[in-house]
């Protein structure tokens, strides 16, 4: 299944020394073919990912390995999607 994800960043100013590492594992997410894309928003701090996993749950297991999300400095918002 594909999810929409909507993340909303909480904590900007806590960011920084996470970012490294939060790189390196949306590569990794990327790599394993979880997350598809991954887009920064413009309007305030935050990114839209397109997911694909077994279930919103499993999507938002694996999304739990982000250092921000672990850290509590984002939010996720998931939506089931589906081509056209």
């Amino acid at each position: 299944m594909y999810v929409h994800v909507t993340g909303t960043v909480t904590e900007p100013a806590q960011l920084a020394p996470h970012a490294e590492e939060e790189a390196r594992v949306l590569r990794e997410l990327k790599d394993d073919g979880i997350v598809l894309s991954a887009y920064r928003r413009h309007d305030r701090p935050g990114a839209f990912l397109l997911v694909e996993a077994d279930s919103l749950q499993d999507a938002r297991d694996k999304l739990s390995r982000l250092p921000f999300a672990a850290n509590g400095l984002v939010t996720y918002e998931y939506t089931e999607i589906s081509p056209l």
